[in-house]
C-alpha cells in the first residue's frame, strides 16, 4: 500500500508542476499580446472620399482615353463600388471597420502587398491591363496586372501573391450590397 501512495503523489506533484508550468506559458502568450491578438491593426484613412483599395481596369491604348473604369474601390469611410460581373453596372456596400481591416489584413498581411517589388505583373504581351492601388499604414503604392501569371511567374511567390490579392477582391461581393446608381449631374441643384 505505501508504495502506491508514493506514485500517487509523485504523480500529483508532476500533474501540478505540468499545469503550472502550462498556466505560465498561457500568461507570457497573453502579455506579449501574441494570444489575443495575432494581427495588428491597419491604420487607414477614414475621410470619404480617401480611396484605401482600387483594382482599376486601364484603357487599351486609344487616344483621347485616358479614363480608367474602377471595378472594385474600398474608400476610407468604409464605401465599397464594385462590379459583380465583368462590364457589369456597380453595385454599393457600406462596410464596417472589422470589415474594412479584414479586407486590409489580407492584402497586406496574408498576401504581403508591401513587400512586392516588382511594377507590373503577369504577361504583358496578353489581355487587359489593371491597376492595383494600396493606400494605407502610411503607404501608398500601385501595380499594374496584365492577363494571368504564366507558368514560368506562378513559382515566384509575388507572383502568387499579388494574382492572389486580385481574385480576392473580385470575388469579395458583400450580401448587403446594393445597385449604385451615380449622379449623372452632381452640379444640378434644382432636382431636375
Amino acid at each position: 500500500m505505501l508504495p502506491v501512495r508514493r506514485l500517487l503523489r509523485k504523480r500529483a506533484i508532476f500533474a501540478f508542476v505540468d499545469g503550472f508550468l502550462l498556466l505560465l506559458a498561457l500568461l507570457f502568450l497573453i502579455v506579449n499580446g501574441t494570444f489575443i491578438s495575432p494581427t495588428r491593426s491597419i491604420f487607414y484613412p477614414t475621410a470619404p472620399g480617401q480611396i484605401l483599395v482600387q483594382l482599376a481596369e486601364l484603357p487599351e491604348h486609344a487616344e483621347g482615353e485616358t479614363r480608367m473604369t474602377p471595378e472594385w474601390t474600398l474608400y476610407g469611410d468604409g464605401t465599397l463600388l464594385f462590379q459583380a460581373d465583368p462590364h457589369d453596372d456597380l453595385w454599393r456596400a457600406h462596410l464596417s471597420s472589422e470589415a474594412i481591416q479584414r479586407v486590409l489584413d489580407v492584402i497586406v498581411n496574408r498576401d504581403q502587398f508591401f513587400s512586392s517589388s516588382a511594377r507590373l505583373y503577369g504577361n504583358s504581351n496578353i489581355g487587359d491591363e489593371q491597376l492595383l492601388t494600396v493606400d494605407v499604414n502610411g503607404q501608398r503604392k500601385a501595380v499594374t496586372l496584365t492577363g494571368s501569371p504564366t507558368m514560368s511567374n506562378t513559382s515566384n511567390n509575388q507572383t502568387t501573391h499579388v494574382f492572389a490579392i486580385e481574385h480576392f477582391l473580385l470575388a469579395y461581393h458583400p450580401a448587403s450590397a446594393v445597385w449604385y446608381a451615380p449622379d449623372p449631374d452632381p452640379d444640378d441643384n434644382n432636382g431636375s
